[in-house]
């Protein structure tokens, strides 16, 4: 790459009582007795320990609806820890009478025990089911990133975080990772770009070159991948190689990524001579890859690579750093 005055890496960087559990016992005050000496009979006598409800009524056992904690078994709860006791009523006359009045108790306090059962065997069903289907639920992402560097999906190699995109790729364990204010700029009669998550290779190996290889991820002012790969290609091969015309473009192919993000890949390549003689590099080579993060915003993948020269990065090499690109 070119190390000449307008070149883009000589820019600057950049507790209480307890209640009462029955009604307190008094003195009845004595009944004159009936003609016949019969006392009168006495109804709805208060029972020990709780309030009795008035003579003819069945007693109201209030259901629970409040949900069940997950994976216990639904039980029906009866109010205030008493189990109902059916009402006494008038004196029996008899033992007829007395078994009917036991069995209508009897049946209206299963019918009761039998709603609550059914209420809290539908509140714990939903909420098993609540609970089945969060399970299932897209994770929430994490809050803002920071930093350059992240772990590397590549055995061996170095993780390059691009936080402000939220996306990530890998380069060789050898490669530098640039401070978040280093970016690969350049400004051209093509266009400019601006781009982020710099890595390079190589720095000053030869006179004429300021890197062997470097990348980055940048924006674009396109809104179609294919058109975007190859504009940010062009404006590469002018602004990092001094090349007007661009470079010789391939056509842009579907790519899809080792993480799954797909989008369009270009190459563009060309001849370059150093403004410094000293280097055996005569040419370059520009890979672009655009795509879309979470937030869908179209990024390019951009690499730029000197050829010829001793140690360079192969092709099969810069298309695995695009492949290791991923969302992150």
């Amino acid at each position: 790459m070119a190390n000449d005055s307008d070149r883009w890496w000589e820019a600057p960087g950049m507790s209480g009582e307890s209640p009462q559990t029955g009604a307190e016992p008094y003195s009845q005050p004595a009944i004159p007795q009936q003609p016949g000496g019969y006392p009168p009979p006495q109804y709805g006598a208060p029972q020990p320990g709780y309030g009795q409800p008035p003579y003819g009524q069945q007693p109201y056992t209030p259901q629970q609806y409040g949900q069940q904690p997950y994976g216990q078994q639904p039980y029906a709860q009866q109010p205030y820890g008493y189990a109902p006791q059916p009402n006494p009523g008038p004196p029996r006359r008899g033992n007829g009478a007395g078994v009917i009045i036991a069995v209508v108790a009897v049946v209206a306090l299963i019918a009761v025990v039998g709603i609550a059962a059914v209420v809290i065997g539908t509140s714990s069903s939903d909420e098993t089911s609540a609970s089945a289907t969060s399970t299932t639920a897209p994770t929430v992402k994490a809050g803002p990133l920071s930093g350059t560097t992240t772990a590397p999906a590549t055995p061996g190699a170095k993780g390059v975080l691009v936080a402000s995109y939220r996306v990530a790729y890998d380069v060789p364990s050898a490669w530098s990772v640039s401070a978040e204010y280093d970016t690969m700029s350049f400004t051209t009669a093509i266009g400019s770009m601006n781009g982020r998550g710099q890595a390079t290779e190589g720095e000053s190996y030869c006179p004429g070159s300021a890197y062997r290889a470097m990348a980055g991820v940048t924006t674009t002012t396109e809104s179609d991948p294919a058109a975007a790969a190859k504009a940010v290609a062009k404006i590469a091969a002018a602004g990092g190689y001094s090349d007007p015309t661009g470079g010789k473009l391939t056509s842009p192919t579907a790519l899809t990524t080792q993480s799954g993000v797909t989008g369009q890949f270009v190459e563009s390549a060309g001849p370059w001579k150093p403004a410094v003689a000293g280097c055996t590099a005569d040419a370059y080579s520009v890979y672009t890859f655009a795509f879309k993060n979470a937030a869908d915003t179209l990024l390019v993948l951009t690499l730029l690579v000197d050829r010829n020269a001793t140690g360079e990065l192969t092709a099969d090499q810069a298309k695995k750093i695009i492949t290791s690109l991923r969302l992150v």
